[in-house]
């Protein structure tokens, strides 16, 4: 009887692995959703449809950008979550849905370690560091100094509560140990209205908007956040490189699937980006977006969810940081 049962659950086991395999082997069935939480027309956006293309065209079959923008990406990542793992649904996602805000909503409609299983990280896109005009400031050290002098005095614009760019300002605040009054605001635009106007002091937010006001020199550009220099905007240094070493916060980009998506499907859609990233057509698209091409294996993008997620989790608690 007991040789009956080690049998029977051999059997069992064979079959399921069987089905496992047929289901990557006739992947994919139909056109695949790429689900983003971005709106369309912006960097993050470009670029999942730049991924989109790249993927249709190693694999054989259409890839559709479905945007599902809301909750700083948690409707994206939820739809993602409970769907099928049978490849025919990934994620595009950024740092939010599967690092930063576990810390900044109470909780949410998934879970961002259990609920997915790692592609590959894409790219990474780093925070500028602006000032009005007219600041007693053109360096990383000035900036310093001038803070430190007085406490809370200086503002600090950033595009949102949360967002990546206001986690870097108090990530580099605490680095300085300084202290700035933050000023958020709804995206980009404003910031730039802002500095313009010469209402705050200083700005984290993403480059490309930027990049046409610092040509014509109408305001000034401190550092960058990322550990490279940007095409961009080449002969700005780096925060690192400016006094704080080892100093780096990024925005990120990444594939996630739901959580046992068969290894075959996962190894092709990692395949796949990995040689569109080191194609002359990944690193002209991704150099004209402002971002550095990343990839590396499933494994490599678990090891640096996890520790993205020690590092800004003391970050945005100490801070007191929560979702509006």
């Amino acid at each position: 009887m007991l040789i009956n049962r080690r049998r029977a659950g051999a059997l069992i086991s064979a079959t399921a692995l069987l089905g496992h395999g047929a289901r990557a082997q006739t992947w994919p069935n139909g056109p695949v959703s790429l689900i983003c939480p971005y709106p369309a027309g912006g960097p993050n956006d470009l670029l999942a449809r730049l991924i989109a293309r790249a993927l249709g065209e190693s694999i054989g079959s259409a890839f559709i950008v479905e945007n599902r923008v809301g909750a700083a990406g948690n409707i994206a990542a939820g739809l993602v979550a409970k769907a099928r793992p049978d490849g025919q649904t990934i994620l595009f996602t950024s740092t939010g849905p599967t690092a930063n805000n576990k810390f900044l909503y109470p909780s949410l409609p998934f879970d961002p370690v259990k609920d997915f299983a790692a592609v590959v990280l894409i790219a990474k896109s780093p925070v500028l560091i602006t000032a009005r005009a007219s600041a007693p400031f053109s360096n990383v050290a000035e900036l310093i100094a001038a803070a430190k002098k007085d406490p809370g005095k200086l503002n600090v614009g950033t595009p949102g509560i949360g967002t990546v760019a206001h986690i870097a300002s108090e990530y580099f605040q605490v680095s300085a140990g300084l202290r700035m009054t933050n000023v958020p605001f709804a995206g980009s635009t404003p910031i730039i209205n802002a500095l313009l106007g010469e209402q705050i002091d200083v700005a984290f937010d993403l480059i490309p908007t930027h990049v046409p006001m610092l040509r014509d020199n109408r305001y000034k550009a401190i550092a960058i956040t990322g550990a490279k220099h940007s095409g961009s905007l080449p002969s700005i240094p780096t925060v690192a490189e400016s006094g704080l070493p080892s100093f780096e916060a990024t925005a990120w980009s990444a594939l996630m699937a739901p959580a046992g998506t068969p290894t075959a499907i996962i190894a092709r859609l990692n395949m796949a980006v990995n040689d569109w990233l080191k194609s002359a057509d990944g690193r002209t698209q991704l150099a004209s977006l402002d971002m550095s091409g990343e990839g590396g294996s499933p494994g490599d993008l678990d090891a640096f969810i996890a520790a993205e997620i020690a590092k800004w989790g003391p970050i945005i608690q100490a801070a007191g940081i929560k979702a509006q």
